[in-house]
């Protein structure tokens, strides 16, 4: 059953792969039937089960890396959200030893991945009509690597990390804020 859009804070939050670790007062959905899970759902099997424009916060948190049609679930995301909600991404670095480590894990995020989900004009878009903006981003590192400082040169200097240091300096996580963009009306997909 669809949940509608409403202005009580538990409907206005989505927690997406929410696992056994909901977000409080979200909605969590999950493809695993766990203790925390409201709705038991396959994010690769097309539609999500909510109405256009139903959620001003979205949480991704360590799902995106098992979905392997991430342009069409992001395109998901952007149809359930309201204009300006905000999706926060977690998800493991491509340079991190846990996201080759699970065999679930189907894919890999850098620094720029979201960017081909923007109006970049230097990244390759034509696979998506999807667009964020991305309001922050920060590549996570484990405790030594923070207190050499090699954290805040790698959110500094994303590029050069990315280039040059990245195996050398493994991180842990990239974090990720987007910001949904109005799309132009389209027919209410689910009901």
């Amino acid at each position: 059953m669809p949940i509608k859009a409403s202005k009580t804070p538990f409907s206005q939050t989505l927690d997406l792969g929410c696992g056994p670790n909901k977000h409080s007062g979200a909605i969590g959905i999950d493809r695993v039937p766990l203790g925390s899970v409201d709705i038991v759902a396959d994010f690769e099997r097309g539609q999500l089960p909510f109405r256009n424009n139903s959620f001003n916060t979205v949480y991704a948190h360590h799902v995106l890396e098992h979905i392997r049609n991430l342009p069409e679930l992001l395109t998901e995301l952007q149809r359930i959200c309201c204009p300006s909600a905000k999706i926060e991404v977690l998800v493991p670095y491509f340079t991190c030893v846990g996201a080759f480590g699970d065999p679930t894990h189907v894919r890999f995020f850098t620094y720029y991945t979201f960017d081909h989900f923007t109006d970049d004009p230097h990244r390759h878009t034509w696979f998506a009509s999807t667009r964020f903006c991305i309001r922050s981003r920060h590549i996570g590192f484990g405790r030594l690597f923070r207190a050499l400082g090699i954290e805040w040169f790698a959110n500094r200097y994303p590029h050069i990390y990315e280039n040059f240091l990245a195996y050398i300096f493994p991180a842990r996580t990239l974090k990720v804020e987007l910001i949904v963009q109005p799309t132009p009306p389209t027919s209410e997909k689910a009901s």
